[in-house]
């Protein structure tokens, strides 16, 4: 039987996520896209949905409110949705994809978006209220650390109330067990992979690796002929080998300066790496001399037939590098990380 679901992930990811449920799960449906959610419809396993690598989090609906209005109304609104909503079924999806422990404590996270007649603290204890009179007995309310926790996510005039099937190991991932300044959410980089439209035939590089995660991320993905990162800073490399040894993933990892590679012409077929934003690392200034040179290396290196996939917050001063440099732009997606506003470019040698 189909049941609604949605998913969170980064903001500007929501169409390449459901493309991503859509192959797992073929007969899913979408119902529409918010900021950063795609909402839909499934019958599928809650497990599967838990193998998503470009979600941050998944829930089983409970309640989706349109029309909610602004006024302290909503809240009675929110209020009934809660105390209407399958919150048994929700239970049962929760014990399936927790290896069938049963669930003793609960709690309840809310966001709010928008101008409103209340706080988001009274958003909040309209769902708490009302679940304190639908969750089981022997189900206690506590502040943190709870078994299941009920998200409330109000935006405007709409609202989403959902049962997290997932745990904050999905997007932090495992294996990430050591992080430098600027380091990529693995998310990101699982969108980075997708966009590499992978193949088993790949001989992928990351040259700007950091702590490895788009190599992890892709070899996670899908197979794979070869892959390989590397970094300018010594400590990165050591990190990046670690991480991928607890991921279990077989890659080679250099100290190396991505301005000036080791690697012969046209010998790997899908360059992914993270840019410097110029933020934290670099400036705007450095950033326009390294992109010039990273573009003609990245030629250099690339098989005349592959892509390179490259996220920056250096929109505009990339789009212009790679087509002085010869760069055909097939796509662009825009997201924002950490707050900050990005594009990936996925580009092929024109």
């Amino acid at each position: 039987m189909s049941q609604l679901f949605y998913v969170m992930t980064i903001p500007g990811l929501e169409t390449l996520a459901f493309n991503e449920i859509r192959t797992r799960i073929s007969e899913a449906e979408l119902v529409k896209f918010a900021r950063g959610i795609a909402l839909f419809k499934a019958s599928a396993s809650p497990g599967n949905l838990l193998e998503l690598h470009t979600v941050e989090d998944v829930f089983f609906s409970l309640a989706h409110i349109r029309g909610l209005g602004h006024g302290r109304d909503a809240l009675r609104v929110l209020h009934s949705a809660t105390l209407n909503a399958d919150i048994l079924q929700g239970l049962a999806l929760w014990r399936r994809t927790s290896g069938g422990r049963p669930a003793k404590t609960w709690r309840v996270v809310s966001q709010k978006a928008g101008t409103h007649d209340f706080r988001r603290i009274d958003a909040g204890q309209a769902v708490v209220a009302a679940l304190q009179k639908a969750m089981p007995r022997g189900m206690r309310l506590v502040k943190d650390d709870a078994d299941v926790e009920i998200w409330l996510w109000l935006s405007g005039s709409e609202a989403l109330i959902g049962l997290r099937l997932s745990d904050a190991t999905m997007r932090h991932r495992r294996y990430k067990q050591e992080h430098l300044p600027a380091s990529l959410r693995p998310t990101i980089g699982a969108a980075m992979s997708w966009l590499a439209h992978p193949t088993p035939q790949d001989i992928v590089l990351d040259p700007l690796c950091g702590a490895g995660t788009i190599i992890i991320e892709r070899a996670l993905l899908a197979p794979f002929a070869q892959a390989m990162g590397g970094d300018i800073r010594t400590e990165a490399v050591a990190m990046a080998r670690r991480n991928a040894r607890a991921a279990k993933v077989a890659a080679s990892w250099n100290v190396w300066d991505a301005r000036s590679l080791p690697l012969e012409e046209a010998s790997v077929t899908r360059i992914m790496t993270n840019l410097p934003f110029g933020k934290q690392i670099g400036s705007h200034e450095t950033n326009v001399e390294l992109y010039t040179l990273l573009a003609r290396e990245f030629r250099r290196v690339l098989t005349p037939d592959g892509l390179l996939v490259a996220l920056t917050s250096e929109d505009r001063l990339l789009n212009m590098i790679l087509q002085d440099a010869g760069w055909r732009i097939n796509k662009k997606v825009v997201l924002v990380v950490l707050g900050l506003p990005a594009s990936i470019f996925v580009a092929e040698p024109a």
